[in-house]
């Protein structure tokens, strides 16, 4: 049987299959063997070894589009990184180190810079023609006000997106924007440092609306199907990345690959 891997924590890898159904599934040593690691986003060919506790195991990975090392993604569209105006300022070197690594990869990158109320007009215009002058789309969004929430759906459609930026720029505040059956924890911003404390910590499918999904990080018990939670526990916190905390954005073109996932 054929799925989707949908969250990966802790060797345990919970896969989308072609019936409909979540399994929690362990991969076979010979991947290890071969120095192979499946990724969240791969597609992969399972053999179920308990029907009724929904439990398998991952045979084969198919072969990948592409993959990731940060985030550890596999079959990237395009690459949609956040940047907030203030509260952390933006760190342009990094955004520029970013964007040259989806370069590499051959991967498209839009460019969002969040909390557009913080900033003036000049700094706005500025990096708006600068990154749109180097051939990027850029969007100015502020998930506060509600602005640019429809735009950044409409990148989205028909793609799986990494959604990239540092801590604290608004990356939980947009996925919540984009979606209201679950909510990501957002977190303050450190009053000495001015920048975000790391509250989203590895990736799972979330539903954005009809047809539009989103693999992200969340720190809640997430409802997959009318039986099936995949609960979020301290236990689970192992991948906090220390430049980029990523999500990664699925939206199908079809809306057949994740019926179950539809609000």
């Amino acid at each position: 049987m054929r799925g989707k891997i949908i969250k990966g924590i802790a060797g345990f890898y919970y896969i989308y299959a072609e019936d409909g159904q979540v399994y929690e599934c362990k991969a076979k040593g010979i991947f290890r063997k071969d120095n192979q690691k499946p990724l969240v986003g791969d597609n992969v060919e399972i053999s179920i070894l308990d029907e009724n506790e929904k439990e398998g195991s991952v045979t084969a990975i198919l072969p990948r589009k592409n993959s990731l090392i940060r985030p550890a993604v596999a079959n990237v569209d395009q690459a949609f990184v956040i940047f907030a105006m203030e509260n952390p300022k933006p760190n342009y070197m990094l955004l520029d180190r970013f964007l040259i690594m989806m370069e590499q990869q051959g991967i498209p990158a839009v460019v969002c810079f969040n909390k557009k109320d913080l900033g003036t007009e000049e700094e706005l215009d500025f990096l708006y023609r600068t990154y749109t002058q180097c051939g990027y789309r850029v969007i100015l969004s502020s998930a506060l006000k509600g602005e640019g929430i429809s735009e950044i759906h409409e990148i989205l459609r028909g793609k799986t997106t990494v959604v990239a930026g540092p801590s604290g720029v608004g990356k939980s505040s947009l996925t919540n924007s984009l979606q209201g059956e679950i909510q990501m924890e957002t977190g303050e911003i450190s009053k000495k440092l001015k920048r975000g404390k790391h509250t989203t910590r590895h990736s799972q499918v979330i539903p954005v609306g009809e047809e539009k999904f989103l693999f992200g990080k969340a720190m809640i018990c997430k409802k997959v199907s009318d039986d099936f939670y995949l609960p979020l526990t301290g236990d689970e916190i192992h991948d906090v990345t220390r430049i980029f905390e990523m999500l990664t954005v699925t939206l199908c073109a079809d809306g057949k690959d994740f019926q179950a996932f539809r609000i």
